[in-house]
């Protein structure tokens, strides 16, 4: 008897462990399938879990800013992302082809200067670090053939969960996680997949 209780203890564990690692991927606007499938695949392999792909929906209209640019507010909708997600769902991570923007600060908490160009600066994702929202934008990312299109959409959908999963920044080259040093070209040189130091964190 003692035994079959732990059996059933043990598998409501595990269960109730899978469920809060279920990632879910929230479309806003029209993203095309194979972008979706995209991620969906390289998630699943990177952080072996089951991923969800949730209904579309509209952007919210209160993150639209036009300081620079037509753009959405990055941090609002991480917000927005962590009130509307599903008690199933242990992380979500949004996506939109329209263009992101945050406030960019230094490591002293003042944004970096000068303020007309870090008060409202164009991101390809954020995430919460740790937390269980994170966005990308495909805005900065296209106008390149399809191959690197998919690669630089599944290495930021990597990153930005890795951060919402606690991890930093990381020095290790080639790592997913290394910081794009505000250039696409850092997302193009690094690597699909953690370095042995990121994956031991999570």
């Amino acid at each position: 008897m003692k035994k079959f209780l732990l059996l059933i203890i043990t598998l409501l564990f595990l269960n109730c462990s899978s469920e809060s690692a279920i990632i879910g991927i929230q479309p806003y606007g029209k993203i095309n399938q194979p972008v979706l499938d995209s991620i969906t695949s390289i998630l699943k392999r990177t952080y072996h879990t089951e991923i969800v792909v949730l209904n579309g929906k509209k952007l919210p209209e209160k993150a639209f800013v036009n300081i620079k640019s037509p753009r959405y507010r990055a941090d609002s909708l991480l917000i927005e992302l962590s009130k509307s997600r599903p008690d199933s769902i242990g992380f979500i991570l949004g996506i939109t082809s329209k263009d992101i923007s945050t406030t960019k600060r230094g490591s002293d908490g003042n944004i970096k200067k000068p303020k007309s160009k870090y008060t409202d600066w164009g991101v390809f994702g954020l995430g919460y670090k740790p937390g269980t929202s994170c966005i990308i934008s495909t805005f900065r990312l296209r106008n390149v053939k399809t191959d690197l299109f998919i690669s630089r959409v599944q290495k930021i959908s990597v990153h930005e969960i890795g951060h919402n999963l606690g991890l930093d920044h990381c020095e290790t080259e080639k790592c997913v996680m290394q910081d794009a040093v505000e250039t696409i070209s850092t997302v193009d040189s690094e690597g699909f997949k953690l370095c042995e130091k990121c994956y031991r964190k999570i």
